[in-house]
């Protein structure tokens, strides 16, 4: 069977673009390396802007009937704890609060909703990074273990396989560095947090930041990035690197004073910034196109986003009769470039004061004295969640 669009990961932006096709009518298949559900390395606090996806999608409440936490609150830790409140309804976008659910409950309830809109989904399939195209269609394998290779066909391929996907050791990338050390993201989750009701929480240390946010299970995920330095200095001794970073903040140390780790560490990287090469003849969504800075709080809304414009964009030319994967990807990094550009290029100005030693105190100084200025900054980073006809 030859399929309208193969799509490679089963993460939000994978889920997001499968749905919105198959509603559509189109043939989809998705194919995921993972078994759901599973964990992933994702601070796990989703935007209000996100909740209008959901919403779209018809899985609002299945969230929350998943457990997910209200967020109506924010604050901000400079590296001497020094804090700095953001109002919710700052990013809001027609919600008055954000969620915090883990990526292993919400990936699942995207996943089984798109097998409910007739997606062919297989899971435990690692693809081939190798890509043939060939009168009109494009070719790819995949293996489960222990089982032969598979061939599928496809008028498209869609790349939401993420930061380090299936087609990454044929496009090498530049990783992101932070005075000459590579920066690397780190996750585990908590208990014995208290207070943590309604409120995310973001501290700022000497070579990183990191958050705070509870999730479901009386849990607290703690989510940071520091450099590799840093990473070499703790010698694998996890409590050693809390000591070096999250903990030289002192309004973090007091919040981790009676903290009890509870399950595995996940780590990733080396973390790359900003938009990414991508592989020729394929169309790319979400991490796998572009890494938005963990601190702006927007990566959900960025996979989510992009998973629902490039549906549209497909939905639109395959209507018309058009399926020049060309011309499908070209009209897509278009639109993507003009929706997502300019938040991306804030973050990257902001990153370089964020994380400069010599103007990270006098920011917050600067924005805790002008909510104007906070306001300004904090919606720069935002990406408004894209309606069917903004995509045309």
């Amino acid at each position: 069977m030859n399929y309208d669009a193969i799509i490679i990961g089963a993460g939000p932006a994978g889920s997001t673009a499968a749905i919105q096709l198959a509603q559509a009518g189109q043939r989809v298949m998705l194919l995921e390396k993972s078994r759901f559900p599973r964990e992933k390395l994702c601070g796990e606090f989703i935007t209000p802007e996100c909740l209008n996806v959901f919403d779209r999608l018809g899985v609002r409440q299945r969230m929350f009937d998943a457990g997910a936490k209200i967020i109506r609150r924010f604050k901000l830790f400079a590296p001497d704890g020094r804090s700095l409140n953001l109002p919710i309804e700052w990013i809001a976008d027609g919600h008055s609060q954000g969620i915090s659910l883990t990526r292993a409950a919400m990936d699942f309830v995207l996943l089984e909703r798109a097998r409910e809109a007739g997606v062919d989904i297989r899971e435990g399939l690692q693809v081939s990074p190798r890509l043939r195209q060939q009168d009109g269609l494009s070719f790819i394998e995949g293996k489960a273990d222990g089982a032969t290779v598979e061939r599928f066909a496809a008028s498209l391929v869609i790349d939401a396989s993420g930061r380090n996907g299936v087609f990454s050791s044929q496009i090498p990338q530049a990783a992101s560095r932070f005075e000459g050390s590579r920066v690397f993201g780190c996750k585990v989750y908590l208990r014995g947090i208290e207070d943590l009701r309604d409120l995310g929480e973001l501290y700022f240390f000497r070579d990183g930041y990191g958050g705070l946010s509870e999730v479901e299970g009386d849990r607290v995920n703690l989510c940071f990035l520091t450099t590799e330095a840093t990473l070499r200095e703790a010698k694998g001794d996890r409590q050693r690197l809390l000591d070096l970073t999250l903990r030289t903040n002192p309004a973090a140390k007091r919040r981790l004073q009676d903290a009890v780790i509870d399950g595995d560490w996940l780590g990733a990287g080396p973390i790359i910034y900003g938009r990414r090469r991508t592989m020729p003849g394929v169309l790319t969504i979400g991490d796998a196109a572009a890494f938005i800075d963990p601190f702006t709080g927007s990566g959900m809304l960025l996979a989510l986003s992009s998973g629902e414009l490039a549906a549209n964009v497909v939905n639109r030319a395959f209507v018309s009769g058009e399926r020049n994967v060309e011309t499908l990807t070209r009209r897509f990094d278009q639109l993507h470039r003009a929706k997502f550009g300019w938040r991306l290029r804030i973050c990257a100005l902001l990153r370089g004061l964020t994380f400069h030693p010599a103007t990270r105190s006098a920011l917050v100084t600067i924005l805790s004295r002008s909510q104007t200025l906070m306001k300004l900054a904090a919606r720069g980073t935002r990406q408004r969640v894209l309606s069917a006809t903004e995509s045309s």
